[in-house]
C-alpha cells in the first residue's frame, strides 16, 4: 500500500495523515490509498474513532494537485473518484474527525466538511479557492458548504474564494472547535479519546440516521429514528449503561 497516506493508532483511535510534502495534495495515490485504509478500519473492532490530518503544521491539505493533469483519467472521471472517497467518510458508521493543523484549502477544504467534526488550529485558514484559479469546487464543495454555513455565506465564500480565520469558521459553525497552536494534537486527541469512549453501537447509530436524513422524507427519517432505538434497545451496552446510571458508576462499553 502506498505511503500516500499513513496511519497510526493511539488506543482506540486511528490517525490517517495525508503525506504528501509539501502542500499535502490529493492525487489518485490519496485517494486509493484513503479508500483502502477506510476499509480495514470500518471492520477493526479496536479502533472507534478516525482522524484525518496532514503531514507538517502548516498545510492540512491544499487541494488537488493538477501539476501533472488527470493522468490515465478524464477530468470527470479524476473527480469523482475524490468524490466517491469523501462520500465514504460522510457515511462512515464511525465518528471521523478532520484535525485542521494547517490551511484546508480547495479540495482541503472539502474533505474537511466531508467529514463529521472538525477541529482547527488557531492560525490556520479554511475555504474553497478555486475561483481564484478560474475553476470551481469538484469534490463536493457546492453541496456541502451551503449545508454547513448557508446559502449565502457559502456563494460569498464560493465566488470570491475566501480564506477563513480560524475564529471566523466556528463564528459561522464550518468548525466545531479552535485550539490553541501550542499541543493542538494532543487535544485533538483528548477529544477523540473521549468521543471513543461513547457507546459505539449508539454513535454508529446517530451517524446513519444522520447521514440517510437528507435524501428521506420526515416522516421516513422519523421511522428510521424508531426503528435504531429498537435496536438499540436489545444491546448489552443498553444494559450496561442503564445498570451503571442507577448504581451510579462509570458505565463500560463493549459495542455489544
Amino acid at each position: 500500500m502506498s505511503d500516500a497516506v499513513l496511519l497510526e493508532q493511539k488506543g482506540m483511535v486511528g490517525i490517517l495523515t495525508i503525506n504528501k510534502p509539501k502542500a499535502n495534495q490529493l492525487s489518485h495515490d490519496v485517494f486509493e490509498t484513503m479508500r483502502k485504509l477506510l476499509d480495514t478500519l470500518e471492520i477493526d473492532k479496536n479502533i472507534r474513532v478516525l482522524v484525518i490530518t496532514g503531514s507538517g503544521d502548516k498545510i492540512f491539505c491544499a487541494g488537488a494537485d493538477l501539476s501533472q493533469g488527470f493522468g490515465d483519467f478524464s477530468a470527470v472521471d479524476f473527480l469523482k473518484r475524490g468524490q466517491d472517497v469523501w462520500n465514504k467518510i460522510e457515511d462512515y458508521p464511525k465518528p471521523v474527525i478532520a484535525a485542521l493543523n494547517g490551511h484546508a484549502l480547495g479540495g482541503g477544504c472539502e474533505l474537511a466538511m466531508a467529514c463529521h467534526i472538525r477541529l482547527m488550529k488557531k492560525g490556520a485558514r479554511i475555504g474553497l479557492t478555486e475561483t481564484n484559479l478560474g475553476i470551481m469546487p469538484g469534490y463536493g464543495g457546492t453541496l456541502r458548504l451551503p449545508r454547513l454555513v448557508g446559502r449565502a455565506k457559502a456563494l460569498e465564500i464560493m465566488l470570491f474564494g475566501k480564506q477563513l480565520e480560524a475564529d471566523e469558521a466556528l463564528a459561522i459553525g464550518l468548525v466545531h472547535k479552535v485550539f490553541e497552536e501550542q499541543d493542538f494534537m494532543g487535544e485533538v486527541l483528548k477529544f477523540a479519546e473521549e468521543l471513543a469512549a461513547r457507546p459505539p453501537l449508539s454513535v454508529k447509530a446517530i451517524l446513519k440516521v444522520l447521514s440517510a436524513g437528507p435524501s428521506m422524507s420526515p416522516e421516513m427519517h422519523l421511522k428510521m429514528e424508531r426503528e435504531e432505538l429498537a435496536k438499540l434497545f436489545t444491546t448489552k451496552d443498553c444494559m450496561e449503561g442503564m445498570m451503571a446510571f442507577a448504581q451510579k458508576r462509570k458505565p463500560e462499553f463493549k459495542g455489544e
